[in-house]
């Protein structure tokens, strides 16, 4: 019998439709019909792949509510189409599987008819004249660790521990570069002996990596033990060990650098070779890479895990590196054996691991800045949002060590250890554990708390009305005014996936209309995430962390109102297009050096809602024509579409993919084409002058 966390399929009114939510993740999705329907749950188990709750509907026509590409398989899921957002496609009568891409959920339609692919500008029809009703199938991309390892933190022991991760991998074949096909690692947690359930079964690869005996060489290995379902064992030189050659992992560039390089590698050259399979699209990385390598990526798909191993590695790293996907998470770990517990959560990203010693002392928080910010810190004159209205002294009170972390070329970065990393999220163990804790309402709903403690801040008080702009979402949006200690109390007791603060914040906690609440008293929170738009809002906002909460934003020293503002608006329009909070903030450091401010507690990998193109992207602006514009696009993974996902930009008629990490390419568009672009969807644009909004910028 289906569970209050089992995907749900249900037909809607006003307008009409199917509302396809799964719980778990907080994820929904709508398809459009052109009358009221009824559905009529089926077996899960009579669809061919793979899915968690079916259902039949007696229509002919379906519509999206937004662009979306689809493939059709035959009743052995070959593809025999491509269905692109950019043109019309069509299919005889048959048997098919219709396969939806960026529902935030894998989705098929099953249908015994002809099949008819209609894009519009801002939707597609999908038409099956053949059938009075179709079959429609959802799976959760969502997944839980199997089971916990226990480990002392003894070298040996945690290398077992490691070498366990890969159990979790549902193939070997190249294709668990696609994130559904890559469980979540078994957790590990530090105990008196080690323990390793008789449930974990771990891949027979016979791929080995051996490191010298020390936490500071086992922590790097992480994701690559796992994403190749590696013995590790304990040696005198790091090494990889496939199909019988041995690879050094000590290159000119240090051991680091060099594991991290060979798992881009292995992972980029996964996602070409399985281009051979299931999955047999025109993926831009392999148009990039095939003539400077010389692999037969037909016979590599039917090789060993071993032996495709041993093969990529013979490649020159300089002859792939242009296409390697800009990686999603550095995560820079102090080699401190307790941390052992976050591996699993960053093997779970492939997150690139860094052993750090700590952090640099700073004889004061702005020490580690830019020189333009911290000049400004000295010198900014201006409206605050501190304790005392009106203040031009911005006060810089933060008594724990402020660094930068070494720069990483990731798009997110975090940071597991003491003292509070600029442009980089904290994290500790007990927060990547609540990822697991943290659970949906499971009615698809998303609730926003909007909390506004002072009147002459209430030009950000219009963030109310940014939130929940999506069509096809559910919203429940509260805007609060004025509100005393006891009152933002019971909001945060309140269940909320979001709460946005405007007003002020200090030593004493965040200021109510009868005095301070202090976050470090609370003894829980059932709001999710949050922006604490405060001067020197830190000590509040990890308190709420430690209270309960995923992650969140806040400041490190004082804040100018209209900087304020403006980031505050930013902040609410990005993450209304599914940005995570690492994301959106990196993006943010790139157009406004006031944003080094802010920073994340807690998880970076949080969203509020998803991408309406499945993977939120930004468009920057390279050169701006009289009639052609040359525009660069840049995707950004999410919980809901991790590395290995494919995604189309849909700037051109190419029904090329690419891998939707980092830059995808640069495109020269005529003028009405980019304008048709920008029409699709809202998101950001970057120019010269700044960061605009597709909705608002003019070609």
């Amino acid at each position: 019998m289906p569970s209050e966390q089992t995907p749900a399929i249900t037909a809607v009114e006003a307008p009409h439709g199917l509302r396809l939510t799964d719980p778990i993740e907080g994820a929904q999705f709508t398809l459009l019909t052109s009358r009221s329907v009824t559905t009529r749950a089926v077996d899960p188990e009579s669809f061919e792949p793979p899915v968690d709750t079916a259902a039949t509907v007696s229509v002919t026509e379906l519509e999206t509510p937004y662009q979306i590409d689809a493939l059709v398989r035959d009743e052995t899921l070959s593809i025999i189409a491509e269905c692109s957002s950019g043109e019309r496609t069509a299919v005889g009568p048959g048997e098919y599987y219709v396969e939806l891409s960026s529902a935030k959920m894998k989705l098929y339609l099953h249908v015994e008819s002809s099949v008819v692919f209609e894009p519009e500008t801002d939707r597609v029809r999908l038409s099956f004249p053949d059938s009075a009703e179709i079959r429609v199938g959802i799976r959760s991309l969502h997944e839980q660790p199997a089971a916990t390892i226990t480990t002392t933190t003894d070298p040996g022991d945690i290398a077992q521990a490691l070498s366990h991760l890969g159990s979790a991998l549902k193939t070997t074949s190249c294709e668990r570069s696609f994130p559904t096909l890559r469980g979540h690692p078994p957790l590990i947690e530090i105990g008196p002996e080690l323990s390793i359930p008789d449930s974990i079964s771990t891949p027979e690869t016979g791929i080995t990596i051996q490191v010298p005996s020390n936490h500071r060489s086992l922590f790097p290995i992480t994701s690559l033990a796992y994403y190749l379902g590696a013995t590790v064992e304990l040696g005198s030189e790091p090494r990889l060990v496939a199909d019988g050659a041995s690879f050094s992992l000590r290159g000119d560039d240090g051991f680091e650098a060099t594991v991290a390089r060979v798992l881009k590698q292995v992972f980029l050259l996964d996602c070409v070779t399985r281009t051979e399979g299931m999955y047999d699209v025109p993926l831009h990385e392999r148009h990039l890479i095939e003539d400077a390598v010389n692999l037969d990526f037909a016979s590599l798909y039917d090789e060993s895990l071993a032996g495709q191993i041993r093969r990529y590695l013979d490649v020159d790293a300089a002859a792939v590196a242009d296409a390697v996907p800009q990686w999603k998470l550095t995560a820079d770990v102090v080699p401190d054996p307790a941390s052992a517990s976050v591996l699993p959560f960053l093997a779970d990203e492939l997150a690139v691991v860094r052993c750090p010693d700590g952090p640099e002392p700073a004889s004061h928080s702005s020490a580690t800045l830019s020189p333009e910010v911290t000049e400004f810190f000295r010198t900014a004159k201006g409206f605050v949002r501190s304790t005392t209205r009106n203040s031009n002294e911005p006060s810089n009170t933060l008594d724990q060590t402020v660094f930068r972390p070494r720069p990483a070329d990731s798009i997110e970065q975090t940071y597991v250890g003491d003292g509070i990393p600029i442009g980089a999220s904290k994290m500790t163990v007990d927060e990547y554990y609540r990822r697991l804790d943290f659970e949906s309402e499971g009615d698809g709903q998303t609730r926003v708390l909007v909390v506004c403690n002072e009147s002459e801040m209430s030009d950000e008080n219009v963030v109310g009305e940014t939130y929940g702009t999506r069509e096809w979402l559910e919203f429940d949006i509260t805007i609060h005014e004025q509100v005393t200690t006891a009152e933002f109390t019971d909001l945060l007791e309140t269940d909320a996936d979001f709460l946005h603060y405007i007003g002020h914040a200090d030593e004493d906690g965040i200021r109510c209309t009868d005095g301070h609440l202090d976050a470090r008293t609370l003894d829980g929170i059932n709001v999710n995430a949050f922006l604490l738009n405060a001067c020197q809002s830190y000590e509040q906002g990890r308190a709420l962390v430690d209270a309960g909460a995923v992650g969140g934003i806040v400041t490190l020293t004082d804040v100018l109102d209209q900087t304020a503002t403006e980031i505050g608006r930013t902040v609410a329009r990005l993450l209304n297009q599914g940005f995570s909070l690492l994301s959106m903030l990196g993006l943010l450091e790139k157009r406004n050096r006031l944003a080094q401010r802010y920073m994340v507690v807690g998880d970076g990998n949080t969203t509020l809602v998803e991408s309406e193109s499945g993977t939120p992207i930004s468009v920057a602006i390279e050169h701006a024509g009289c009639r052609e514009y040359e525009i660069s696009v840049t995707a950004y993974p999410t919980k809901y579409y991790p590395m290995g996902t494919i995604f189309r930009p849909h700037i051109t008629d190419e029904t090329t993919r690419y891998l939707n990490a980092g830059k995808l390419s640069t495109f020269d568009v005529s003028r009405n084409r980019f304008k048709e672009f920008l029409d699709m969807q809202l998101f950001p644009v970057l120019t010269e002058d700044g960061l605009f909004w597709s909705d608002k910028y003019t070609v």
